[in-house]
């Protein structure tokens, strides 16, 4: 494993090499466990070109010292005065830090006690760009984490018919995971049958799931610390003419937007590609978020899908595909799967059936 994460602290140190960064400081958990294995509750790391500090407090002593690949570790009573010191043991002048983790307390008593001594900069999204691209270790757990997904659907597929509670299929799901090894849910389970189908969150509740409704099951599991999402949109009976309309609509929306992912394309083109079909359908208005994202160590991680997007996809990315239609006081469909950017184009890593089914 030792490669694995010599290899991540080099693309790192490149990347801050690049930005004329003297040192980074990482706070952010999920990078931290990314850089060094680490999967406590509460860690620093400061890197340089030729040294890497991972502190962390008295709890996580003999933790620490199994987890952590790469680094040297440092055991601190204050968070602050440890990350000062090995910022002065690399002799940094300029220290990158993490914007979007770091809260302002910690930046204000960072700044005081670097003042004349080093200065921060905010570097928003360095490593979580590094992240956008997962190496083979990554693509092994997070197919786990799919296939474990896909029999969550098959349980779902037993437990959210007509007569069931919503809440009570979703735990249902949950605890045929939680059986299975899951660390826990990836997200709130959302099992929103009839007219709450057109809430694209809409989290399982108390409502009784009724004959002849469309339900929309929108889930994902943790599992050795990687992310799964998906969805898939079930019928209890007989399928209506507008029903079986909608969801082929969708059906077709996602088929074109995986038909286009390769690398070098526009993360927004694939999301054109979902949002054309549903807008030639006669459907655009009811469209209203992204077509989807990363997954990985987070749920939502770079690239994000959807219009706006400036991202280009890169082989190794790992990407969710999840247009729908919601229609307020009828319902909705969402299809949504994930899938791996390879060198010849997109590769499903779930594998539900994406047939209407009837439950």
């Amino acid at each position: 494993m030792k490669p694995l994460y010599d290899e991540r602290l080099r693309r790192l140190r490149a990347s801050t090499s690049a930005k004329k960064l003297d040192a980074f400081l990482v706070t952010d958990l999920k990078n931290i466990r990314y850089l060094t294995g680490f999967t406590g509750s509460n860690a620093y790391a400061v890197v340089s070109f030729d040294r890497a500090f991972f502190l962390t407090d008295p709890r996580y002593a003999s933790q620490s010292a199994d987890e952590v690949k790469g680094f040297r570790i440092r055991i601190f009573k204050k968070a602050v005065d440890e990350v000062v010191r090995a910022a002065q043991a690399v002799k940094a002048g300029v220290i990158g830090f993490e914007s979007s983790s770091m809260s302002f307390d910690t930046h204000a008593r960072l700044a005081k006690a670097f003042k004349g001594k080093a200065r921060l900069k905010a570097t928003a999204g360095l490593l979580k760009t590094l992240r956008s691209v997962k190496d083979p270790f990554e693509i092994e757990k997070i197919t786990e984490a799919a296939r474990l997904l896909d029999r969550g659907f098959t349980r779902a597929m037993k437990v959210a018919v007509a007569g069931a509670v919503e809440m009570d299929a979703a735990f249902s799901i949950e605890s045929f995971w939680r059986r299975r090894g899951a660390e826990g849910l990836a997200f709130d389970t959302i099992i929103a049958s009839g007219s709450r189908g057109a809430l694209p969150h809409g989290k399982a509740s108390e409502k009784k799931i009724k004959k002849g409704e469309l339900i929309v099951v929108d889930m994902g599991v943790l599992l050795n610390g990687y992310n799964s999402d998906g969805t898939r949109t079930f019928v209890t009976g007989k399928p209506t003419a507008k029903q079986k309309e909608v969801y082929q609509v969708v059906r077709e929306a996602q088929s074109a937007a995986i038909e286009s992912i390769r690398p070098g394309v526009m993360a927004s083109a694939v999301d054109r590609a979902a949002r054309s079909v549903i807008g030639k359908a006669g459907y655009g208005k009811y469209f209203g978020h992204g077509t989807g994202h990363g997954v990985g160590l987070d749920i939502h991680e770079a690239p994000g899908l959807s219009p706006m997007s400036e991202d280009v996809l890169e082989e190794g990315m790992v990407v969710t595909v999840e247009p729908g239609i919601y229609i307020p006081g009828w319902g909705g469909v969402r299809i949504e799967d994930m899938v791996l950017v390879t060198k010849n184009g997109a590769k499903l890593l779930t594998s539900t059936t994406r047939d209407l089914v009837s439950l």
